[in-house]
């Protein structure tokens, strides 16, 4: 049977570890972690921040669903009419390497749906390539980037990095 990405929703802060137990349970894992830098009262630090809480992505078949929801701190499957929501290997690795791209820029997940706007695609610099709607307009460009069943994200760029494509041009 073939295996397919899968959204697995984790208990709140639970998601290094879930992840951690999976993997030793030869799951193939995806967990999106950013390094951001945390200010406390007294220092600053940089961590490994998870960047979708309470989320997990698994590699996985209908085979080993069980084993996965039988690991301490999983809740479930991320759902759609009653059935698992799977993501393809091609969208999973567009959304790894838009992690990757983000360098030292924070990236945000959201589970609010994305307002109309003007659907974009950027044409240079680092995250060329990569499709999404257009949200604000203040000196930079900051756009929402829409995987299908995962969610959206925002990053901030500047004016130069970016160039923007009409969703005529797009659907041509």
């Amino acid at each position: 049977m073939e295996k397919q990405w899968h959204v697995v929703h984790v208990a709140s802060r639970t998601e290094k570890k879930v992840a951690e137990r999976l993997e030793k349970n030869q799951i193939t894992v995806y967990l999106p972690i950013q390094k951001q830098l945390r200010q406390w009262s007294d220092r600053k630090k940089w961590v490994d921040a998870v960047v979708v809480s309470g989320y997990v992505f698994a590699k996985t078949n209908k085979n080993e669903h069980l084993k996965i929801l039988q690991t301490p701190g999983v809740s479930r499957f991320l759902k759609h009419n009653h059935v698992p929501v799977w993501i393809s290997d091609a969208e999973m690795q567009r959304f790894q390497d838009f992690i990757e791209k983000a360098n030292d820029r924070q990236v945000e997940f959201s589970n609010k749906p994305l307002p109309v706007g003007t659907f974009v695609t950027i044409q240079n610099g680092q995250f060329k390539g990569i499709s999404g709607e257009i949200i604000q307009h203040k000196g930079k460009h900051t756009l929402k980037i829409q995987l299908s069943h995962i969610g959206d994200f925002s990053i901030e760029l500047s004016i130069d990095e970016v160039a923007i494509q009409s969703q005529d041009t797009l659907t041509k």
